[in-house]
């Protein structure tokens, strides 16, 4: 009875190992802004980005928050292998030009289809989180014929911001970007996040944050603050993911209860400790939900 039980156990474990898809390896920090190519679109703007996964599976397009840029999907990124990944450094950001102006999220929206366009590709998955949810929200009502599915991570349907947030107060008294070490870069860092996030990571991200342009910090505030972002909600038909963290100071709970609401068809999560950087803090709690989503 022993050796039955001890040769099912080893079945079991064959079985499990096979149905699991081993996880591509970590991504190297220190290399990441040099594996960047950059695109000219039809509009002047140039985007860099990078290209990974496999190049013969589903397009993802993968659309940072505000004052990142394509570096925070590294943590993520090898859990979603088995997809093309296009990851631009949205205008302003990263390496991309940096316009004296127009930042609404109808101009983020815009890039993005022309990236597409610049790709070749007709239709994508579109994964955002942050900025880069509300402007997927805009895609996807503007443009459904161009997207498969939407996952809005760290998002909200409500205003993001109002008038008498202490943000919007602080933001716009900005006279120059936050200096590395002051006490906004402190609050605003990744590894202010209630879980702790890969110190790589978090190294390369505090230098980035802080050269985003002031006309960046200034432009999208203003645009965003008193919006009420799921305003198009019922013009998106692609199937959509919900993804709030917990602890989420940014848009806590009323918000994900927001998305519900806007999106009765969703399919939403709540990971109970995680903050708004939810794509950073844990991947292997948010990697396989996401990745589950996605192969569908």
């Amino acid at each position: 009875m022993n050796r039955v039980l001890a040769a099912l156990c080893i079945l079991a474990g064959v079985v499990m190992t096979l149905a699991t898809p081993a996880l591509a390896a970590p991504i190297d920090q220190a290399s990441w802004n040099a594996r960047k190519q950059q695109v000219k679109l039809a509009n002047g703007i140039t985007l860099s980005y990078i290209e990974m996964g496999d190049p013969r599976g589903k397009p993802v397009l993968l659309l940072h928050g505000w004052t990142d840029n394509s570096r925070a999907w590294t943590i993520l990124a090898p859990h979603l292998m088995k997809h093309r990944l296009l990851i631009p450094d949205q205008r302003g950001h990263g390496a991309s030009t940096k316009p004296a102006c127009c930042y609404a999220i109808s101009e983020f929206a815009n890039d993005a289809i022309l990236f597409l366009d610049a790709k070749g590709i007709a239709k994508a998955d579109v994964v955002g989180h942050s900025l880069g949810s509300i402007v997927a929200q805009w895609i996807a009502a503007e443009h459904p014929e161009r997207v498969g599915r939407v996952v809005l991570m760290g998002s909200t349907a409500l205003a993001p911001m109002t008038r008498d947030h202490p943000l919007y107060r602080e933001v716009l008294a900005f006279k120059s970007p936050p200096a590395l070490g002051s006490d906004f870069m402190r609050m605003w860092s990744p590894a202010a996040s209630p879980t702790p996030v890969d110190r790589a990571y978090v190294a390369h991200s505090e230098p980035e944050i802080a050269s985003v342009p002031l006309q960046v910090w200034h432009g999208v505030m203003r645009e965003i603050v008193e919006v009420t972002i799921g305003r198009f909600a019922d013009q998106i038909r692609a199937p959509v993911l919900i993804l709030s963290g917990g602890k989420d100071e940014i848009f806590p709970a009323e918000h994900h209860a927001a998305l519900v609401e806007a999106f009765p068809a969703a399919e939403a999560h709540v990971f109970p400790d995680l903050g708004h950087n939810l794509n950073m803090e844990r991947p292997e709690e948010v990697g396989p939900v996401l990745a589950r989503f996605l192969k569908r």
